[in-house]
C-alpha cells in the first residue's frame, strides 16, 4: 500500500513539474509537430480516390447532423 502511495506521489510530482515547464516548450517544437502533422494529412488526402473523398464528405455531413441534433436551435455549430 505504501509503495502505491509513493508511486502516485511521484507521478503527481512529475505531472506538476511537466505543467510548470510546459510554457517553456519552445515555438519551434510546436511548429515542427504541426508541420509533420499537416504533411501526413496532405499526403493522405493526395492519395484518396474520388469515391473515398465522397464517402468522407458523406460521413462528415452525418457527423454535423449528429452534433447539431443535441444542441439548441440558436447554438448550432454547423448550419
Amino acid at each position: 500500500m505504501l509503495a502505491k502511495e509513493q508511486a502516485r506521489g511521484t507521478a503527481n510530482e512529475l505531472f506538476r513539474l511537466h505543467l510548470k515547464n510546459y510554457p517553456l516548450w519552445d515555438n519551434s517544437s510546436r511548429i515542427n509537430l504541426a508541420q509533420k502533422f499537416l504533411e501526413k494529412r496532405r499526403n493522405r488526402l493526395a492519395q484518396m480516390t474520388v469515391s473515398e473523398m465522397q464517402d468522407a464528405e458523406v460521413a462528415f455531413d452525418r457527423f454535423k447532423v449528429s452534433i447539431d441534433s443535441d444542441r439548441a436551435v440558436d447554438a448550432k455549430l454547423y448550419l
